[in-house]
């Protein structure tokens, strides 16, 4: 008697092997680099391809534009300046009250828009960001207002995020990276997100199908919010200043969805590739131009040339030029029944 067995095909194929080689590229850079400057850039550059990972939950899985980004960032960063510079404590152990309030402020937001179609979502979030940046403007016996707070610098300290360069934040940022796809990853193979991607598909139909659409789009919203808030608590501490014009703009959180937008939303590696593009003509710009405000004209540039030339973002591109090179092998590798 023959029974059918399933193939798995081959383990390693090259849609896996390239993603391990640029890991091993990232962890070796340290080593072979010199320059602080260039670990700073790319320290930066992972810290926007986690927040556009965030961002892409709900912006992208979820076809949700939400424009309140910086406002989750800047509870993560200032939870945890305000609790490591006046009592001490480690920016580990501030993350759970961080994500806590980012948990509760997303589910404030969401149940009063989720339930209704339109913009009112995307209103309400620019609504919400502007509200807590000059909640932190007014609150200065806690916050110091548009004047900043500063990190008390520790010494080489680990446990409280503190080191005389930035070398050790770019393994701490590569190591969340790695974390944020890997998470990433399996939300999107979950239920959750199996019936988010069907209500960006088309949400009269999900509901008919008795997915329920408020409680789904009100999960990923919390759920990207908390992703959110704990990227912010690690990359203030790499910034070690924090204030409302650098963590709590409205600027930020149009950065954070162009990074997505531009590398290609709702997508896995969308948000690391456009993070990887953005951050470094940004720098370049401000390099070259000189001008404050040139940043912002460039990737206001780009995200229109996207729109019209790229809608899907660049890594599409990417996408048929890599099926082009590797078509048989990553077909193998989905295998099928044999008998």
């Amino acid at each position: 008697m023959t029974h059918a067995r399933k193939s798995r095909g081959p383990i390693l194929t090259p849609g896996r092997i390239i993603p391990l080689i640029l890991l091993l590229i990232m962890a070796l850079i340290p080593a072979l680099v010199t320059s602080n400057y260039l670990i700073t850039i790319l320290v930066n550059c992972m810290a926007f391809a986690i927040f556009g990972l965030s961002w892409n939950i709900i912006g992208g899985y979820g076809a949700q534009i939400s424009w309140c980004s910086a406002a989750f960032v800047a509870i993560g960063a200032y939870v945890n300046f305000i609790l490591t510079n006046e009592a001490g404590i480690s920016p580990f152990l501030t993350l759970p009250l961080g994500m806590a309030l980012s948990y509760a402020m997303a589910t404030v937001i969401g149940y009063g828009t989720f339930r209704l179609r339109g913009a009112y979502f995307s209103i309400a979030t620019i609504a919400f960001a502007e509200t807590l940046r000059a909640a932190v403007q007014y609150f200065k016996p806690l916050t110091k207002g548009t004047a900043g707070i500063y990190l008390t610098y520790r010494g080489a300290n680990f446990w409280h995020l503190t080191f005389p360069n930035d070398r050790p934040f770019y393994f701490i940022m590569l190591i969340l990276l790695v974390l944020t796809l890997f998470f990433t990853y399996r939300f999107t193979v979950s239920k959750t997100g199996y019936y988010l991607s069907c209500i960006k598909g088309d949400e009269i139909a999900a509901e008919s199908l008795g997915i329920e659409t408020f409680k789904v789009k009100l999960r990923a919203f919390q759920v990207s919010a908390m992703m959110m808030s704990v990227a912010g608590c690690f990359y203030a501490s790499f910034l070690t200043y924090i204030s409302p014009a650098s963590t709590c703009s409205f600027d930020l959180s149009i950065k954070i969805g162009v990074v997505a937008i531009i590398g290609g939303i709702g997508t896995l590696w969308g948000p690391v590739l456009g993070a990887f593009i953005i951050v470094p003509l940004i720098e370049l710009a401000a390099k070259l131009l000189g001008a404050s405000g040139s940043s912002n004209v460039l990737y206001g540039l780009m995200l229109v040339l996207i729109v019209i030339f790229r809608p899907k973002g660049v890594l599409p591109l990417l996408t048929a030029l890599y099926d082009k090179v590797f078509p048989a092998r990553d077909a193998a590798a989905k295998g099928g029944r044999r008998a």
